[in-house]
């Protein structure tokens, strides 16, 4: 059967994941604007803002006027994957019963994920020109970023070398590696999702604790309840850039969000900080003890787990070497897909102090490669060495128990 034959439903799906992304945020804009009758702007403005808002959680630079902002709401980001993916599956599973599971790797192949992301980007473009004339509008490849999102979305529904119902071009594409392949994908990707996991609850943790110097903030805006509601919208789409601070935090680098500020295990100094009620949960000044360091054990236990998952998932026969391998390729690509995910929630809020906001990316992708890789290797050599001390000890014993069994009696 022809890809072709495809095209027409992934168009569609792929253009209404980028509507169903879209109504994420314009939908809230449009409600904040009912709820602000004291406003002087027009519906269409409110629309415009959320249209850049949307590229801005596909990872794209926004600019109004001489201000820059670069910064990707995290939490807004895995919302409009989460949509797209919801989409392509349902696409997925569609064109593989109407075609059938002969046809289904080609037509996945050249119909569905090229439909699909054309579909997207044909809708991001529409959107692009909503932001025109607008307050703030995305740059000029933005279009082409945004395609980001059902990429992502893409990979997550078909990119599984171990489900029959992932299309065979990407069981080829593993087969092409070590037969270990398949289970470390899986095994990096959920170690991935644990390093991001640990530094949410650390940055909740730390919101719980500093809760009253939040709602202080939160107090002198003297906003009614529809813009207090935006705000309260605005900061928990950054909640998942925090997880990436405060990962930071237990990896060593810390964070800065201000230039010249950092916070790092040795000592915190946030300087001059925005009138933003989420940072009133960063600490005050001041200079940790030693001990603090402590914190670095974290990335390395998780690291040591990753281990664990990949030597209890895997068989690997006596061979060190390739266990040693798939379990610090597990580790890569967990550090791999967090940088990847720290670099998006990284950029400017603003000119000045705010151009540079989140994490010191190279110290932290050093730090944090070293400590999970570092725990994932050496409890894999330390189960290697205590396999083959008993494999010693159990030839020595058979040896002893074969020297002293006699075959005679004496007189």
């Amino acid at each position: 059967m022809s890809p072709s034959t495809a095209m027409p439903a992934a168009l569609r799906a792929g253009a209404l994941a980028a509507v169903g992304t879209w109504s994420v945020v314009v939908l809230p804009a449009l409600v904040g604007w009912v709820a602000a009758p004291e406003t002087s702007v027009g519906w269409f403005s409110a629309v415009s803002v959320a249209s850049a808002i949307w590229f801005l959680g596909h990872g794209q630079s926004v600019g109004a006027g001489a201000v820059s902002i670069s910064v990707t709401p995290l939490l807004l980001l895995l919302v409009f994957v989460y949509v797209a993916v919801r989409w392509a599956r349902r696409l997925a599973a569609t064109e593989r019963l109407r075609v059938g599971t002969a046809d289904w790797s080609r037509v996945a192949q050249w119909g569905v994920v090229p439909g699909f992301v054309i579909g997207y980007g044909l809708v991001s473009a529409v959107i692009a020109l909503f932001t025109l004339g607008g307050p703030a509008t995305p740059g000029v490849a933005a279009v082409i970023g945004s395609l980001l999102v059902p990429v992502a979305a893409l990979g997550f529904v078909l990119v599984r070398p171990d489900d029959e119902a992932a299309p065979a071009f990407v069981r080829t594409w593993f087969r092409r590696g070590p037969t270990w392949l398949p289970t470390v994908w899986r095994t990096g990707w959920r170690g991935a999702g644990l390093l991001l996991a640990l530094g949410l609850v650390v940055a909740l943790v730390r919101l719980v604790a500093s809760w009253s110097a939040v709602a202080d903030i939160q107090d002198q805006y003297g906003a009614n309840v529809g813009a207090l509601v935006v705000i309260a919208l605005t900061q928990l789409a950054l909640l998942g850039n925090t997880a990436t601070w405060a990962l930071s935090f237990l990896a060593g680098p810390g964070f800065q969000v201000a230039l010249g500020s950092a916070i790092t295990p040795a000592a915190a100094q946030p300087g001059l900080l925005p009138l933003v009620p989420v940072l009133g949960a960063l600490p005050q000044a001041a200079d940790y003890p030693a001990m603090m360091y402590a914190v670095l054990l974290a990335p390395v236990l998780l690291g040591a787990w990753l281990g664990r998952r990949v030597d209890a998932q895997l068989e690997f026969f006596g061979n060190a070497r390739a266990r040693l391998a798939a379990t610090g390729t597990a580790a890569v690509l967990a550090v791999a897909v967090v940088v990847a995910v720290t670099a998006l929630g990284n950029g400017a809020v603003g000119v000045d102090r705010l151009s540079a906001v989140g994490v010191p990316l190279a110290a932290f992708a050093a730090a944090l490669l070293a400590e999970v890789v570092g725990g994932a290797v050496l409890l894999a050599g330390a189960l290697v060495l205590r396999e083959r001390r008993q494999e010693r000890n159990d030839a020595t014993t058979g040896e002893s128990s074969t020297t002293a069994d006699p075959d005679s009696t004496t007189d």
